[in-house]
Order: structure tokens, then sequence, then C-alpha cells
């Protein structure tokens, strides 16, 4: 990780410091348009010039406030902070690479020679960081130099063996030099670090079809059907991370909201949905998510509230109409749950959990054939949800089709799912396990 701007109190700063005093008034921060902003974030960079004006000559500010600026897409004023940051870093200071680095991605939009330039300087000062030698080879190649270009990727490879990003740029470098044996060799290694890269799956590709093999190329195309697409390989930049990290517009923080969501975090997700919600009051996909995430920490009370003003904002919002069938269920109230899930299903008809929420509903009520029609439907639309397997072995048992309730009974034990052996006894009773 790149350390973040520091105070410094070397003779040298020192001097420079009163030097600039002498012939110059201290540099003033740019101050962005906040019309079009959302509150949050014009107060936060109203706060972070008062931290700068209080403290011209401190580069730490001055690079916070950059850093600021640019997640927000104010990449000229942004330029404006890391060059001031730059004059106020005694040489040698590795903070100076984080300003370079920013300025030259701050740059690249308007200037892309001068990127390169402020790149260059950046790696002849700090040429340990492997995203610096990959953005400068990126830019070198953009400028139409491929020797240098593959310089600084062999470089960054050099330091960073295990970058699918470096082999596959170096990869593909070989492969527009005619190469393609080379470049089939870097590209397999990069696929297989990065296998959802579908950058990396059709350059592969193509080098096999440059090598004279297309079978081989359309077998690899072939791989990667149905799999995820991440586009270009992953890559480990803690600077630039670091940067748009400091994004705190909503469609931002609904992403990290989202993301911790996901990943199970709750009380995470809770606090971002909650400073969301103050943003975008009147927004009924905002508010669906938060009565989930609480609905699923146990505050229904708290969850309901907000399902019911998500639905008076959009009455199509299946999230939730969906929450409120679960709320509904579990009070028992079977016909008002139904409502809601067929509601939600006019708005999200491939939803599966909705099919399946609603067989089970239907189930409940001994409704056998509509709740198999839906449990099948779930089935159709997530093939690896066991627990609707079971569900839907009930219904077919309760209509008299046994061999059909064996084989969805056999179907989700396969997915994992737990099957009861009160069922699993009764339906043998019926009928003899096939094969058993």
């Amino acid at each position: 990780m790149i350390p973040t701007a520091r105070r410094c109190g070397l003779p040298g700063f020192v001097l420079a410091l009163a030097a600039y005093g002498a012939f110059a008034q201290a540099p003033q921060p740019p101050v962005a348009d906040g019309r079009n902003m959302e509150p949050q974030v014009s107060l936060l960079l109203d706060r972070l010039v008062e931290e700068l004006r209080a403290g011209p000559e401190d580069p730490a500010p001055w690079l916070e406030y950059g850093e600021t600026l640019h997640a927000h897409g104010l990449v000229t004023e942004a330029a404006e902070c890391y060059r001031t940051a730059l004059e106020f870093l005694p040489a040698g200071d590795v903070t100076r690479l984080t300003a370079r680095y920013l300025l030259a991605h701050a740059l690249r939009g308007s200037d892309r020679a001068g990127a390169a330039e402020v790149l260059e300087a950046a790696v002849a000062e700090h040429p340990g960081y492997p995203p610096s030698l990959l953005f400068l080879g990126e830019l070198r190649e953009e400028l139409g130099d491929r020797p240098a270009a593959e310089a600084m990727y062999r470089q960054a490879l050099e330091l960073d063996p295990g970058s699918p990003l470096a082999l596959f740029r170096l990869g593909s470098i070989e492969l527009a030099m005619g190469e393609a044996r080379e470049a089939i060799a870097l590209l397999e290694r990069s696929l297989a670090l990065a296998p959802d890269a579908g950058a990396v799956r059709a350059a592969l590709a193509r080098a096999w079809n440059a090598a004279g093999d297309r079978d081989r190329g359309r077998d690899v195309l072939r791989a990667g059907e149905g799999r995820p697409d991440t586009g270009l390989p992953p890559i480990e930049d803690p600077i630039h991370f670091r940067m748009t990290e400091r994004d705190i517009s909503s469609p931002r923080l609904l992403e990290r909201a989202r993301m911790a969501r996901e990943a199970g975090r709750l009380e995470d997700a809770e606090i971002l949905y909650r400073d969301l919600t103050r943003i975008r009051s009147r927004d009924a996909d905002v508010l669906a998510e938060f009565a989930a995430v609480l609905d699923q920490r146990g505050r229904t009370g708290a969850a309901e509230p907000l399902y019911r003003d998500a639905v008076a904002l959009d009455p199509g919002q299946a999230l939730a109409r969906f929450g409120l069938g679960v709320l509904r269920a579990r009070e028992g109230n079977l016909p008002a749950a139904e409502y809601e899930f067929r509601q939600s299903l006019e708005s999200r008809p491939d939803e599966p959990q909705t099919h399946a929420a609603l067989g089970d509903l239907l189930l409940r009520q001994r409704r056998f054939e509509p709740a198999l029609a839906a449990l099948e439907r779930a089935h159709q639309l997530d093939p690896e949800d066991g627990p609707s397997r079971v569900l839907a072995a009930v219904a077919l048992a309760e209509l008299g089709r046994f061999e059909e309730a064996w084989s969805a009974v056999h179907e989700a034990q396969d997915l994992g799912a737990e099957v009861p052996e009160g069922f699993v006894t009764a339906l043998r009773a019926k009928h003899p396990e096939p094969g058993r």
C-alpha cells in the first residue's frame, strides 16, 4: 500500500516554502461549482477547501482534496491539486508517486502525451509500483510506441509475475506484432488466473486463429459460454482504489450498500442504506433494499413501513411486494401474501425466489396443481435451488405422481437440500423408492 502524504520537516523543504512565501501568494484551492452536486458531496468539498485555506503549505490536504475531486469526476480541478501537492512534496518522498500517478489518470482524457510524461517521472523516481508501469505501457501503446509499451509491460511482469493484466497486455502486444505462439503462452497464463475476463478469452481465440488453429479458437470461446464476463483482468491498485473510495455520491453509496448486502455484511449495509435514504428519500428501490436488510436483521417492525413507502412510490416495486408477501405469510394471512407475491411477479416474472415462495404458499393451502406449476417454474429459472425441489416432491406426492416425486427427492438430495425423513418414510409407504 502506498503511504499517504505526510507532513515534512526537512530543511530543504522549509527553505523552499520560505522562498515560495517571499515571491508568491499561497496557492488557492480550486472551488468546484456545487449547483449540480448532491448536498453531502458539496458539504465535503467545502470542508476540505476550508482545511486547505487554513494550511495551504501542507501537501496532505492538497492530495486529499484532489482525490475527492477526482473521485467525483472533477478531473481538471483534481489535476490542479495534484500539481500543487507535488510542489510541496520533497524529492524522494514516496507520496510523489501517488500524486503523479493520479495526475496522469486525471490528464489521460485530455492530454495523453502529458499524462505519459508525468508517469515517466513517477516511474523514474519510484519504479517499484506495477500499476504505474502497466498504465505507462498503455499510454505508450496508445501513443503508437509499441516497443516502449512492451518494455513497460515486461517490467511490470518482473515485479508481479502473477499479474493477469500484465500477461494480457504483453500477450496482446505479441499478437499485434504477429507473434501468435508467444501470445498464446502469455494469454493462456492470463486466462488461467482470470477465467472470467472476456477480453483475455477473445484475445486468446484470435491468437489461436492467427496460429492457424481455428478449432482451438472456437473451443476457447465455447468454454466461456455461460460464464460472467468481467472484461479486463483485475489489478491490485491501492492508489487508485483509495481515490475512488472517496466518492460519496449516492450512486457509489448504493453500489457499496449492495455489495455489503450480497456479502452478508448486513450491519455495514444498514449504515449505508440509512445514509442513502437521507439523500434519496423518494427512491423506491433504495427504500425496498433498506427494508430487506432490516428484515434480514430481524427488525420486521422497522422494515414494513419502508416496504409500504416503496410501494406507495412505485406500486410495481417487486422487492417491496415480495417483502410484504413474506411478512403476511409469517402472520398466516395467506391470501394477502399470495396477492403480494403475484404483484411482485407482475413486475419481475423471472424471479425464481418469488415463484418458490408462491409455490410454498399454495402448497400450504393444499392447492397442489398451481403450487407445482410455481415450483417447476422456480426450478426452470434456478436449477440449483434444492429446497424448491423438496416442495415439488411434496406436491407431486399429494397428486399421486409418486415416480416423479421420488425423482424430485433425488434431485433435491443431489443439490444438498435436506429432505424431511418423515416425508421420505411416508412416500416410501405409498410407493417403493425406484432402484432401492
